[in-house]
């Protein structure tokens, strides 16, 4: 008998776990790397839509488009996700919206502390079958406690240990939360670079990378000095 595909397609976290045999914080530390979307429902608020510019040297601002009353599936930026898990429960105040844009929450939405639960994130189905195309085998645990070990491929080495970077990023993100300012983070970085690398690239090439990591984690104009 051949069975019809499900109706649904979204999974709930519960599911996940279930189906890659794993704990819900290797599923946050996946998306805190994002790597994987996670997405939570909205049940009527409203927001002011946009997207981001860059004015030159990775300085991303947001230029507002649209302010209407958002409903639906949306995705977490990664810090919530995260913090979701991590905390279960949480206060949303933005949104990952299309094509890199963001979802601005409304003050007076915020007012009424549109809160939401680790239980209420979902993961659409076709997102979980594209991670799954692309990732083997089932996602790592990357807690402070078992961090990944970073071995070396064929060829020459690569001349600064960028995956030791992403991994310290995230430990930091992990044991202290999230730095007030850009910059601080830089800095902390570039201090890891000098205390545990051989070599040490330019504070240029760090600002870029984290200004990366800030754009995805959806907190560019907070603390970009």
């Amino acid at each position: 008998m051949i069975m019809a595909p499900s109706p649904v397609t979204y999974l709930t976290l519960a599911d996940l776990c279930e189906r890659w045999h794993v704990k819900p914080t290797q599923i946050a530390a996946v998306a805190l790397e994002g790597k994987l979307r996670l997405s939570i429902p909205v049940p009527g608020v409203f927001a002011e839509i946009g997207h981001y510019e860059d004015f030159g040297d990775e300085n991303w601002q947001r230029i507002p488009a649209d302010r209407r009353r958002v409903m639906g599936i949306f995705d977490l930026y990664p810090r919530d996700a995260w913090g979701l898990i991590k905390n279960h429960t949480g206060i949303i105040t933005d949104l990952a919206g299309e094509n890199d844009g963001y979802i601005d929450l409304e003050p007076e939405a915020r007012q009424s502390d549109f809160s939401a639960a680790a239980d209420d994130i979902l993961i659409r189905r076709d997102e979980v079958e594209r991670f799954e195309a692309n990732s083997t085998p089932a996602p790592p645990d990357i807690s402070a406690s078992n961090p990944p070990v970073v071995r070396g491929g064929p060829g020459a080495p690569p001349k600064y240990d960028w995956d030791g970077f992403w991994v310290e990023a995230c430990r930091r993100i992990h044991d202290d939360g999230i730095p007030p300012t850009q910059a601080a983070m830089v800095r902390d970085l570039l201090g890891w670079f000098d205390d545990k690398c051989a070599a040490v690239p330019d504070e240029s090439t760090v600002k870029k990378k984290v200004s990366k990591l800030w754009k995805a984690l959806g907190l560019v104009g907070r603390g970009a000095a």
